[in-house]
């Protein structure tokens, strides 16, 4: 099975996660991790920026250099959620975006782009700049992610970030890509001691375990303050993943036609 493991150029949970996996079955995962490590800790990836835009200039490494790897079977992503996050929360939306308010006669947009005059108030703590590049990153990296999933046509593709956030809207309402299982999980209930509601939203149901009323053994603002570590993803849940795509590759049942997938 090839994977792509889309921003896995943290903890490499998703890499770690394949080795499990590689230990526990005979059909083993080949994996390829690409991104770049925020933290500057890590060298077990390829180093590309998959908030790329240079193709908009002729500049077209980032296909270039993906061109060159075997087909995936599995593409996994995990783009990151700073700019989509409910824990930047300002007045009418979050620190990148906000709720419009006066339309008539049609659905209100998620995704009004805050003017710096937002930050200037006293009571918020968040910077106008900052904000800035984390919406321009956050919306250059789910673009990418969708981008090369229909590029390169995987027989499985699995996006991931927390339950809350809006870019699970932005997937559907913006990119216009309908993606058909939620594939919510517990943190928790992999051994975790955090409870984080996260989708691994997917064209197909990877049976994942969650439960609205278990209890963490941590709450999240008691929690690491790395990025990376804020970033992991438990490993069984990870190896769980690997063991329904597997199925999936060699006896699918209970699958959406290929028809859905793009």
């Amino acid at each position: 099975m090839i994977v792509w493991a889309l921003f896995d150029s943290g903890n490499g949970c998703y890499t770690q996660g394949a080795e499990l996996f590689n230990q526990s079955i005979s059909r083993s995962v080949k994996i390829y991790p690409i991104g770049m490590d925020i933290e500057c800790k890590n060298n077990h990836f390829i180093n590309l920026n998959l908030a790329d835009y240079g193709r908009m200039f002729g500049d077209n490494k980032l296909f270039d250099e993906l061109d060159k790897l075997p087909k995936p079977d599995l593409i996994i992503a995990s783009p990151p959620c700073e700019s989509w996050s409910v824990a930047s929360a300002m007045w009418g939306g979050n620190a990148s975006w906000k709720q419009e308010t006066g339309a008539v006669n049609r659905e209100l947009s998620k995704f009004t782009v805050r003017g710096r005059a937002d930050y200037d108030l006293p009571h918020v703590q968040f910077k106008y700049d900052r904000s800035f590049l984390n919406r321009i990153n956050g919306e250059l990296c789910i673009y990418n992610t969708i981008e090369i999933i229909k590029r390169y046509k995987p027989k499985v593709y699995v996006i991931e970030n927390p339950a809350s956030s809006k870019i699970w809207h932005y997937v559907n309402d913006i990119l216009n890509f309908q993606i058909p299982f939620d594939n919510l999980a517990h943190y928790n209930l992999y051994n975790y001691p955090l409870r984080k509601p996260t989708r691994f939203k997917s064209n197909i149901n990877l049976g994942l375990r969650n439960n609205h009323k278990s209890k963490p053994q941590q709450q999240w603002e008691d929690f690491s303050k790395s990025y990376n570590e804020r970033s992991n993803i438990p490993l069984n849940l990870i190896v769980d993943i690997y063991k329904a795509v597997n199925q999936y590759l060699t006896n699918p049942i209970g699958v959406p036609s290929e028809r859905l997938l793009f």
